[in-house]
């Protein structure tokens, strides 16, 4: 019997990768004052693509003031980044109202749009059709930021937003496969998050870009055979330091605090093996942000992978008497996904074949109603379930009809293969 894996959307872990391997081949060595090389990381982004195409903007005639270091400010939006990760848009802006009415030429409004633009992504990778809006949205946020820079080179605020967009545009990127891109983006969130250190190495946005680069650098020496033979040429890594910045960024940071905290999440459920921890911080980000539908799915998934069923099936119930509004986008995939990972316990876990089956056709339902629905990761394997059901019934056309679909899309999928054994094995072909 086959327990399928249920892993998150994208693997962290090989955007990384691609980030610094090529990073290596940039590094020159320079003398130290112990007369010994260390490693200078020379950024050469002359000849580097643009992320986006250009659009049409009104020109900056003059940068406006800094508010990124403004006390007040801060508290606001930190106040208002609350808002907008529990997926209250509007609310998080009228917070900042009486900012906006005062400044309203500062980049930070630009990125507001951007950062919703890029919730309906991330809470369906598999669906492509929000992809420009995102990619719009970023695209002026960087243009502008440009604009304000050519005025005044080391605005903290025009540099601290055009690396947080870079660093969105790369997370896209790597999400959709496309690294050169992810690394150029990446690169560029980079070449700004430098610039910003040596001017306001206070700034405590700053600890999840270092912390991120202090683990991961670690990271890859530690667990992967072929990053080892570079260890000399890689930067300086400790894992511990990297989690204790993460840290940091998740205590104090303005605009990171929530992806510092998913990070540390994630790193210590999947990386660390310290499950406990993990679930400390997605239990966190899941009663924060009630209206989130994405960190709902990962804090459930993550139980599920805990074998933490009780827990899970309360979360589940919990979530699907949640007021999402029916049949919007977000509804569906979280309704989707939940009744998948609640038919897969009752199948394995609960042995309760009819509830599994009634789960199972409940998912169906939804993900048939999202796009693209015939590759859908849950109506596969939902289906391959559906024809299981079905052969342990003794209704042969009913698991015909479910294998074949399963096994009808052209993709890398378990279920996809497995559904294709399940033909042949029970002469259903």
């Amino acid at each position: 019997m086959l327990l399928p894996v249920m892993r998150l959307p994208f693997c962290h872990i090989l955007p990384v990768i691609v980030l610094l391997v090529p990073a290596i081949l940039s590094w020159t060595p320079t003398a130290s004052s112990s007369g010994l090389p260390s490693i200078a990381w020379s950024l050469d982004l002359s000849s580097e693509l643009p992320s986006v195409t250009s659009a049409s903007h009104a020109p900056v005639t003059a940068a406006p003031p800094s508010l990124i270091l403004n006390d007040d400010f801060i508290r606001d939006t930190r106040e208002a980044i609350e808002l907008l990760y529990n997926r209250e848009y509007n609310a998080s802006l009228d917070h900042l109202a009486g900012w906006k009415q005062a400044h309203p030429d500062h980049p930070i409004w630009l990125l507001w749009v951007a950062l919703d633009a890029w919730w309906p992504i991330l809470i369906d990778l598999e669906n492509t059709s929000y992809d420009d809006a995102f990619l719009s949205a970023a695209e002026r946020v960087v243009t502008y930021c440009d604009e304000m820079l050519r005025s005044d080179p080391d605005h903290p605020d025009a540099l601290i937003i055009r690396s947080v967009i870079h660093g969105q545009i790369a997370r896209y990127y790597s999400n959709r496969y496309r690294w050169y891109r992810s690394f150029r983006n990446a690169r560029r969130a980079l070449r700004d998050f430098s610039q910003i250190e040596k001017t306001h190495s206070h700034l405590p946005d700053l600890k999840f870009g270092t912390g991120m680069y202090r683990y991961f650098s670690a990271f890859l020496v530690d667990e992967y055979t072929i990053a080892r033979p570079l260890r000399w040429m890689l930067p300086a890594g400790d894992r511990q330091e990297g989690l204790s910045r993460l840290k940091e960024a998740a205590d104090s940071s303005i605009f990171v605090e929530p992806e510092a905290t998913y990070f540390l999440g994630h790193i210590y459920l999947h990386y660390e093996k310290e499950p406990d921890q993990a679930l400390g911080y997605l239990s966190d980000l899941y009663h924060r942000y009630p209206d989130n539908s994405y960190y709902r799915r990962l804090y459930i998934r993550s139980l599920f992978e805990l074998n933490r069923l009780d827990d899970a099936l309360t979360a589940i119930q919990e979530s699907l008497d949640h007021h999402f509004e029916p049949g919007t986008h977000e509804a569906l995939t979280l309704r989707e996904d939940l009744f998948t990972i609640r038919g897969l316990i009752h199948f394995y876990h609960r042995h309760d074949h009819d509830a599994a089956k009634t789960d199972f056709l409940q998912a169906l339902e939804h993900a048939e109603k999202l796009t693209p629905f015939a590759e859908r990761n849950n109506l596969i394997t939902s289906l391959y379930y559906l024809g299981q059901l079905s052969i342990r019934k003794g209704q042969r056309d009913m698991a015909r009809f479910y294998f074949s679909r399963a096994a009808t899309p052209d993709i890398d999928h378990p279920h996809v293969k497995l559904a294709r054994e399940a033909l042949r094995t029970h002469h259903l072909e």
